[in-house]
């Protein structure tokens, strides 16, 4: 978001000006957090560990207790099918706790700002695309977002296309790319590459939008009443991201002089900003989306 805070006072400097400008963005240049490093690595094992203990004593139990269930005389049928249930189990157990392992560590890590191992987990996205619930976008972009944090842009570039690539024609896995995309275009604007930059922000949008539309969807079952909470939260990320991504392609729009597409865009990230949760910039977007609003009423 600070990127948008130095779009904003750029453009307030100026009413008009002709061709695109790159602001520089800022970059985090502190040394990886060495005590969350290891609390992060502790974790990880820690949890693997646990995910290989469950799933090898399930399946031991499991078909220790189905062999002599299937060779009693009569065959204990009931042990049989509670033996079969217990293999089952102890694999889907040890595979939420392999994925919890993967998501807490990332979350601890960016918490404590220990961007080394954050990156080293991210960075391990594409191997465990089959193993991981939702496939790997979630992880990627854990990478991703660090690179682009610490001015990365090459590597993050690099990670974000070859998810893209491997995802592209995946309608389902697609929909978890908008936030990837957007950090992609965060990742070009970086390096000054406008065009490149406003194509990862179209791409963002897109999927975006269609993730909100699916939010927005009214769930029903006891299960969505439990995750309301958690739904809500997502649909204000989404919006934020929304706001952030429309600001900025209206920021190439009116350096460009195409006022009427700039219009368009800065109305969509003021909507959707003020929906959104606070964050840093937020009112400021607001406002200034406002101002090029009425600047550019009749364009």
């Amino acid at each position: 978001m600070a990127k948008i805070k130095n779009q904003i006072k750029q453009q307030q400097k100026r009413s008009k000006r002709v061709g695109p400008e790159t602001t520089a963005m800022p970059v985090n240049t502190a040394e990886t957090n060495a005590r969350g490093d290891q609390l992060t690595t502790a974790l990880l094992f820690g949890l693997l560990m646990l995910s290989v203990a469950v799933l090898v004593g399930g399946i031991y139990w499991g078909i220790t207790n189905f062999h002599a269930a299937f060779s009693a005389k009569p065959t204990d049928w009931v042990q049989c099918i509670v033996s079969s249930i217990v293999i089952v189990a102890s694999f889907l157990v040890a595979r939420s706790i392999a994925w919890l392992s993967m998501f807490g560590s990332v979350a601890l890590a960016s918490r404590m700002g220990a961007w080394k191992m954050l990156e080293t987990i991210g960075g391990k996205g594409p191997w465990l695309r089959k193993v991981l619930p939702g496939g790997s976008p979630w992880l990627t972009t854990a990478l991703v977002q660090s690179q682009v944090n610490r001015g990365q842009y090459e590597q993050a570039l690099a990670a974000s296309q070859n998810e893209w690539d491997f995802y592209v024609n995946d309608e389902k896995q697609k929909t978890n790319l908008g936030t990837l995309a957007f950090t992609a275009g965060l990742a070009q604007q970086g390096l000054g590459n406008i065009k490149e930059s406003q194509m990862w922000n179209e791409r963002a949008i897109e999927i975006l939008n269609k993730s909100l539309e699916q939010l927005s969807q009214p769930q029903k079952g006891l299960m969505a009443r439990f995750a309301a909470p958690q739904s809500e939260q997502a649909l204000g990320q989404l919006r934020m991201q929304l706001a952030a991504a429309y600001f900025n392609n209206a920021t190439v729009y009116f350096n460009s002089n195409d006022y009427r597409r700039a219009k368009e865009n800065y109305k969509q990230a003021v909507e959707n900003a003020k929906k959104s949760p606070d964050f840093p910039q937020r009112n400021e977007m607001v406002k200034f989306g406002q101002e090029q609003l009425a600047r550019l009423k009749h364009s």
